[in-house]
Order: structure tokens, then C-alpha cells, then sequence
């Protein structure tokens, strides 16, 4: 923890931010990373079976448009990556909570 300290008190010299403004920036570049990665993630899954939202998805699960296999199992994998977006939104929008002492 000693060197990321040093790292990170360096790092702020060099580039010329304080170093709560360096985490807290380097904070929100990682989790809207995450979110990127999330939303390539969904959009692949969509985009295999030519649906526009998680609802359409289910309903053409449910009524056998989209077979039953593997399309429950994208269907619950949509439903994670959903809900981990709606997570990091939600981080993301306390890092700016973060005070550093």
C-alpha cells in the first residue's frame, strides 16, 4: 500500500492534480470501463438474437420465438449484466463522495 501511495503522490506531481482528484478521476475511468464492457456484453447477446430490450427478450423466450435453450440461460445472463450497470451507475455517481484524508 506504501508504493501506491508513492505512486500515486508521484503521479499527481507529474501531471499536475491534486491527488484526490487523480483517485477520484481514476476511480470514474474504471467503473465507466466496467460499464463499457457491460454494455458490449449486452448488446452482443441482443444482438445474436435481433431483440431491442431485455423485455422483448423474455416475451420471445416465453413464447418460444427464442428457444428455450440456450435463450433462458442469455435471458439470466442479460439479467446480471443489467443489474451489474445499474450497480456501477450507482457507484459511479458516489465516487464524487469520496474525500480522501
Amino acid at each position: 500500500m506504501a508504493s501506491t501511495i508513492k505512486s500515486v503522490a508521484h503521479l499527481s506531481r507529474d501531471l499536475g492534480i491534486n491527488e484526490e482528484t487523480l483517485i477520484r478521476e481514476g476511480i470514474m475511468e474504471y467503473i465507466k470501463s466496467r460499464i463499457k464492457a457491460c454494455m458490449r456484453d449486452r448488446l452482443e447477446i441482443m444482438s445474436r438474437y435481433q431483440v431491442p430490450s431485455l423485455d422483448e427478450f423474455e416475451k420471445k423466450v416465453q413464447d418460444g420465438s427464442i428457444p428455450e435453450h440456450p435463450g433462458w440461460e442469455d435471458l439470466i445472463t442479460l439479467e446480471n449484466i443489467e443489474n451489474s450497470i445499474n450497480k456501477l451507475k450507482m457507484e459511479l455517481s458516489h465516487v464524487g463522495d469520496i474525500s480522501i484524508t
